[in-house]
């Protein structure tokens, strides 16, 4: 008779995880590809905060709503996603998203694989930190380039 395998189970407790700051934003990376094949963070983004549209050309990407609303803008148009409501956006489509509501927009960021993703945001966030203060344009588009995120 053949002995199974033994496959630990991995769990993050709620409060633990990767605190990561995204262009002043905090982030908490609960899977980082290192058990599982994605990527997958709590995200929070204030009233008026938001990510203009781009594409990624290494990640499918997918946020599911905690809390508060996002508005996603899309090339067929804009619409408006709340609490428990699931966007999908397949690597090369093009993407961005802001918070129009009065509170803060939590969401869970979860991309495959990922990795391309979860050291852009290490980047940015290493970047910030060397620099002490918020990344020009130019520096967030150019470490973008650097993980196949486009704008336009």
């Amino acid at each position: 008779m053949k002995m199974l395998e033994t496959v630990k189970i991995h769990v993050v407790a709620a409060d633990e995880g990767e605190a990561i700051d995204v262009l002043g934003l905090p982030m908490m990376v609960k899977c980082d590809g290192s058990h599982l094949p994605l990527f997958l963070a709590e995200h929070e983004l204030p009233p008026g905060a938001g990510t203009p549209a781009h594409i990624h050309d290494h990640d499918d990407e997918m946020f599911y709503m905690l809390a508060g609303e996002l508005t996603l803008e899309g090339r067929e148009g804009e619409t408006r996603i709340g609490p428990g409501a699931c966007a999908q956006f397949p690597r090369g489509s093009f993407h961005g998203f802001r918070n129009d509501g009065p509170e803060t927009a939590r969401f869970l960021v979860i991309c495959n694989p990922g990795r391309q993703a979860l050291e852009m945001f290490r980047h940015f966030d290493r970047a910030s930190r060397a620099s002490g203060t918020a990344l020009a344009p130019q520096e967030v588009g150019a470490i973008c380039d650097q993980y196949g995120v486009r704008f336009g």
